[in-house]
């Protein structure tokens, strides 16, 4: 097999060392950013020329998205090679429900798959649902939980059929999260999921910058309690304070997120599964069209 890997964490990244290693006896290709790339989706560069360089290690670093990589390995770097799937990962972090829209680890599996290639998003569950247990924070895993990661997901691909079904899915990424642990003795098992939905503790962080300018950080991270009307900024210290509730979610969204006799990928990895999540692209639904169908346009 021909595996092609990426991240969005850069290619020094712990997650993406312990992820080539674990494959490696299978084979492997990583191009990878030269730098962090968090939260930039499936963003391409078309606006400036990129640059391919390789490393000591054999990586291939490229001065762009994780979608760059993907698309100028495919196209250019390795346009002659078939690849059996493309593994991007592994995550600082989790990546679950709405985080898909935004990661560039996901953003880059999506990129293959919309070349027809199976492609499969894995993260750590540091800074996320886990970290609410441990306290650590994203960027805070132990190397050594990233290679017990990583031997997860050599052993989902080497001992079950999960790319033939991969295979058989157009359009669509398998989004895996893994429960950050010490050891493979403490994960239950596996889990099939849908993507979940939490609220964002506080999405845009306000600041002033040495010169006396409004400076502004976006943020991910989720409420630890969904209903909460009041967040606290820990990292600065700041006192408690209420945001607008924009995030509250519609009943009309409800069944978009819950599936009968299906757990949503949060309460899996809370509950120490690794969670595994089809999510379809280039999808036009049925009773969408129907609806928008009977409108007189």
């Amino acid at each position: 097999m021909r595996f092609l890997l990426s991240n969005d964490d850069g290619v020094h990244a712990p997650g993406l060392l312990a992820l080539a290693q674990a494959l490696s006896t299978i084979g492997e290709v990583v191009v990878a950013p030269s730098e962090e790339q968090s939260g930039c989706a499936s963003s391409l560069s078309v606006s400036k020329p990129l640059y391919a360089y390789q490393l000591p290690s054999g990586f291939v670093a490229v001065n762009g998205s994780p979608a760059d990589c993907i698309y100028l390995a495919l196209h250019e770097l390795y346009r002659d090679t078939d690849f059996d799937c493309i593994v991007t990962g592994i995550n600082s972090g989790a990546n679950l429900g709405q985080d898909v829209l935004f990661s560039g680890t996901f953003g880059a599996a999506l990129t293959a798959q919309i070349f027809g290639i199976p492609a499969i998003a894995t993260s750590l569950v540091g800074g996320g649902v886990k970290g609410k247990k441990t306290g650590k924070r994203r960027g805070q895993e132990d190397a050594s939980h990233y290679k017990v990661a990583a031997e997860e997901i050599a052993k989902l691909i080497r001992e079950t059929a999960i790319l033939s079904m991969c295979k058989s899915l157009p359009y669509h990424v398998l989004n895996v999260n893994i429960p950050d642990v010490h050891s493979s003795a403490e994960i239950k098992g596996r889990k099939i999921t849908t993507l979940g939905h939490a609220q964002i503790a506080r999405p845009v962080h306000h600041m002033v910058d040495p010169r006396g300018r409004d400076a502004y950080w976006l943020s991910l991270r989720k409420r630890k309690n969904a209903h909460a009307a009041s967040v606290r900024n820990d990292e600065e210290g700041d006192e408690t304070t209420r945001l607008p509730d924009r995030q509250a979610l519609n009943p009309l969204y409800q069944q978009t997120y819950e599936v009968a006799g299906v757990m949503n990928d949060d309460k899996a990895v809370a509950e120490n599964y690794i969670s595994l999540s089809p999510v379809r692209l280039h999808h036009a639904p049925k009773a969408a069209l129907e609806t928008l169908s009977s409108l007189a346009l």
